[in-house]
Formats: structure tokens, sequence, C-alpha cells
């Protein structure tokens, strides 16, 4: 049942409710360590909220908790639970855990989960990320019906998480063993967020901002708006936007939180602070025309919210755009924008398909585009590159794509560009080198063989040729032309034909090898009908003096090898 409640000081808690009205009139700077800030409101028969925060003591890093075992299951996972067994998990985790839920009540808690996850995604820009979170729920027993406190003060029970109403003196503050609730959350594949439900009807709920933890009832009938209230708190790191519970002016300094401000529009406009980039936005789904309007962060006077009526000021109403803003920013946290793709550590030749895939979102999918040496490629927005259509011809290339989330409900670019943008690089090592020709036996063994090394980039200037299996000291000249052949000549077979350009004579070693470096710093490279020029594929072979072949002829010729030339 919705309706106002008191709020009355518990002997003992004096310093702790100093400290949180400090905080308040502070936008919660200095906060002391081993304590955190937690929200708490209640809702009037029309949904206005009202209430306000205080301190609770701080678990020590409670994701470090070693699990208490508990069965658990996975409600939604979009596609991200199968990243998990490579290490990888690209969701943000909702792990909701319940107290005061008997052995024989658990379908009960079940029945309160899946209504609550139902109506979460309907708020935006939940909805839109929906696919963002995996969602998972532990069944957690406790030995008693119900939680401390409910309906009325002083009434004790033995739950496993000892929830309570009336934490620090306050009805509605619905507070919750911290340590006890991740000790069953840490079940889960990971955690990022938890929400603790009571098994009750009695209204209440609270935002814990550090340990991201927001709590519930799980029967009453505003849960859902409950929890999308509290998790604008717990996950998105927001004010509360109404005006009681505090001074009627405020008297703090600028707060810390992005949608309450000290700044009249003018003002903020003029300094470019807070959420002047959205003075005058409006968009369908959130609530109303960004401005400032007087009145929030439990004061009247003096501090401004963006918009008239948002979540973070009624129940049933939608956050406003500069609310969302921030719920986006948190969820970049821990969500990247890509979800799979093809491994960047591989090797990769032009016969090969990359693939890229986006985390989906309702609504427009994020921009993709692939890029060639740093160049973007026209047209190529798909999540598949065929790198055959990219012409390298075997030529050593980066590819690289970004993936981008171009949602309007962000204006801050620098957040688009560290975090809701990321790229990933391909390097394609293409065969540029392949056999054309085959050697013939010679006077010496099989016959002389040629290949090719370093580079076939222009740039690097670093192409090789070398010949092994040659007669030792034999005279030997390179050569290169544009159309193979195959043409038996002198003791072996001819393999280059067409245009032919000289390169230079040398001779074998001790050992039967011979070598060539290409000059690449005069003709004919760069220059003639035989020029070697970006993108041109050259066949290269070697002529050899084998007096001792067995035949009639004098000479011999080694294998050869085709190069396709890169810039």
């Amino acid at each position: 049942m919705l309706g106002h409640s008191s709020v009355r000081p518990l002997l003992g808690l004096s310093s702790v409710l100093a400290l949180g009205a400090l905080a308040a009139q502070t936008g919660e700077e200095g906060v002391p360590v081993g304590f955190e800030t937690v929200y708490f409101d209640e809702a009037d028969r029309s949904g206005r909220l009202s209430g306000g925060r205080t301190l609770l003591p701080a678990a020590v890093d409670p994701e470090s908790i070693a699990p208490t075992p508990a069965p658990w299951v996975t409600l939604t996972a979009g596609a991200g639970l199968a990243q998990r067994g490579s290490g990888g998990d690209n969701r943000v985790d909702l792990v909701f855990v319940g107290d005061g839920y008997t052995a024989a009540e658990q379908i009960t808690f079940q029945t309160h989960v899946d209504d609550i996850v139902a109506g979460l995604f309907s708020t935006e820009p939940l909805g839109r990320y929906a696919d963002y979170f995996a969602v998972h729920r532990i069944e957690v027993v406790s030995n008693e019906s119900g939680v401390d406190n409910d309906p009325i003060d002083g009434i004790d029970r033995d739950t496993a998480l000892g929830m309570s109403y009336w934490c620090n003196g306050i009805e509605r503050l619905l507070c919750v063993n911290v340590g006890a609730a991740y000790s069953f959350a840490n079940n889960a594949p990971d955690v990022d967020q938890v929400i603790a439900l009571a098994n009750s009807t009695k209204y209440g709920g609270a935002g814990y901002t550090t340990s991201n933890l927001a709590t519930s009832s799980g029967g009453n009938g505003a849960a859902v708006e409950i929890v999308k209230h509290e998790l604008g708190h717990s996950l998105g790191k927001l004010a509360d936007e109404y005006t009681y519970g505090g001074p009627t002016t405020y008297v703090g300094g600028e707060p810390n939180r992005a949608n309450v401000s000290t700044y009249d529009a003018a003002t903020m406009a003029g300094l470019g602070a807070k959420w002047a980039s959205w003075l005058g936005a409006s968009a369908a789904g959130f609530d109303g025309v960004i401005d400032t309007y007087e009145g929030g962060s439990y004061s009247e006077l003096g501090i401004y919210r963006p918009s008239n009526d948002s979540l973070m000021r009624s129940l049933n109403r939608p956050f406003n755009l500069v609310g969302a803003e921030e719920v986006i920013r948190e969820l970049y946290r821990e969500v990247r924008p890509i979800d799979a793709s093809s491994d960047p550590a591989a090797a990769y030749s032009d016969a090969d398909v990359l693939f890229v895939q986006p985390m989906a979102v309702a609504g427009t999918p994020h921009s993709v585009q692939w890029f060639l040496n740093g160049a973007p490629i026209a047209g190529a927005t798909g999540t598949t590159l065929d790198l055959a259509s990219l012409g390298l011809g075997g030529c050593i290339a980066e590819v690289s794509v970004t993936v981008r989330d171009e949602t309007p409900w962000v204006r801050d670019e620098d957040l688009r560009d560290a975090s809701m943008t990321q790229s990933i690089s391909f390097t394609v090592n293409g065969t540029w080198v392949s056999p054309s020709c085959a050697t013939t036996p010679n006077s010496v063994g099989s016959g002389a063989v040629l290949d090719a090394g370093g580079s076939p980039s222009i740039a690097d200037a670093d192409l090789r040729l070398g010949v092994f299996g040659g007669p030792p000291a034999a005279s030997a000249l390179f050569f290169y032309g544009d159309t193979p052949v195959s043409q038996p000549l002198g003791e072996g077979t001819l393999c280059v034909s067409g245009v032919t350009q000289r390169l230079g004579v040398t001779s074998f070693d001790a050992l039967g090898i011979a070598g060539w470096t290409l000059d690449w710093s005069a003709p004919p490279v760069g220059a003639g009908p035989n020029a070697i020029l970006p993108g041109s594929t050259w066949i290269f072979q070697a002529w050899y003096r084998d007096a001792g072949a067995g035949g009639t002829a004098t000479f011999d010729f080694s294998s050869a090898v085709s190069v396709r030339f890169c810039p």
C-alpha cells in the first residue's frame, strides 16, 4: 500500500544521521571511509516521491566474498553468455536474490522476479539495451517467511539476508546485509548489479550507490517502479529530483550527480556545464523538454533538475534524456560495442572472410565500417568482409573494423568516442609469391630452385631472390617477365616470356647458392614497359651455366616464381 510514513531517529545512530545530512547538503562529497550513500523513498497515491539519503556501513569488496552455495538460473542472457566459455563477459549481470522466502515460497520469489523482469525493460533506455543485460535468479531459502519490522517496527524474523524496514529509523528504508546478499549473488557467473527482494507487500526500497545494489519489496504493487527508480541510483548514479526531505533552499556546492545542478539555464549554457548540450531537447519515450526546472535533490529553491517530472521524481514516469545518458554511460563501463569477431590474433589471407558481431539493440543498430590500411572501404558497412573483394593480390595489409553506437540519446561525444566506439584490427598476410614453373635436373642434383624473400612492398624495397642447388662457381643471370610459359630450352625449361628484363649476373657459391637483391633506385623499377609498379605481377627466373649436365647444351634454368607487388 502506498502512503506517507513517519521517520524517527534511532538512539545511537545520531552520528550516522548527521553524516547523512552533511552528505545531502554537499552533493555526497566527503562520505567517510567505511560508509556508503544509500537512497530511500516513499510514494503518495499519485506516485510522487519523497525521501532522502543516509549513510550505512559499506561492505568491503563484496564481489570477492566466497559464495554460499545455492541453486541459480539465468533468465535472460542475450548472446553474451556463450562468450563466457572463452573468458568473456560482455553483459551487465543483474542478479536477483530474495529474503524471507521459505523453501515452500520459492515459487513466490520466482513469480516476483519474473514480474519485475517483464516490466523492467519497458522503460527507455533499458528497453533499447535489454540485450546488454544477463539476468540471474538465486534461490535463497530463509527459515522464516517475511522480513524484520514488517508490518510494524519490532518484529524480528530469521532470514538469510537480514532485510529490514525501519533501517536507520526510517520506515520505508528497506536495508539488507550487503555481505550476505553478495554471498548468494556470487553464485552467478558474474555480478554487476544485485537486486534484493523482500517477501513483503509493504512499500519499501533502497539504492546502494557503492555496493551496486538495490532493494525492493517483492510483492508490492509498485515493485517494478521501485526497482527502476532504485536502479537509477545504484546503476545510473542519479540523484533524486524531488523537493521533499531537505532544506527549502539548497545550501551546498555544485552537486556531483549529473541530473541536479545549481546553474540555471543561462549560466549552464554559458559554462557548457552539466546538461547544457541537452537544453531544449525532447524525445519520444522520455520526460518532457530539457531545461532547468527549479527544485530537486530534496530542496525547492536554489537547485535545478533537467525535466519536470521524471522517474527520479515520481513513479510511473520515464527517465529524462539527461538521466538516460547517464544510464547508458554506466552500461558502457561493463559492455563493449563489439560482442564477437574474427580472432584478431590469427593470420588471414585474401581468401578469408572476416566477421564482426555488434551488440544487439532495439531499433537502429550500431554502425559498422571496415577499413583498409586506415582508409574506409566504400560500401563496407556490413557485419562480414570478403577479403577477396579488396583485390589485395596477396599483399600484406591491415584491415580493421569500427563499431559505433550512434544513439541520439547520448550527446557527450567524448563518451561516444571513448566507450561507445570500438575498433579491431586484423593482419592479412597474403600469398604474394607462388611457384610458376618446375625445375629440371642439372649436373649436381635435381635442379636449381628459386624463391623470393623479404617483402613485395615497393615502399619496403627489400625483395630478395635466391637460387639453391646450382653448380658451385657457375655464373647465374637473374631476369623476369610478364608472361608465364613452359618451353624446353637448353638442359631445362624457360618459364618467362613476353616483356622480359635482365637484372644482373652473379655466381653460385661453394654450396651452390646464388642471390640477388633488387635495386629499387634505378630502372627498370618504376619506368618503362617492364616497370615494377604497385599491383603488377612479374615472373622471376635464373639462367645459369651447367657444362656438365650430360646433354649437348651448356646451360640450364632454375624454377620460377610469380610475385605480386604492393605499394
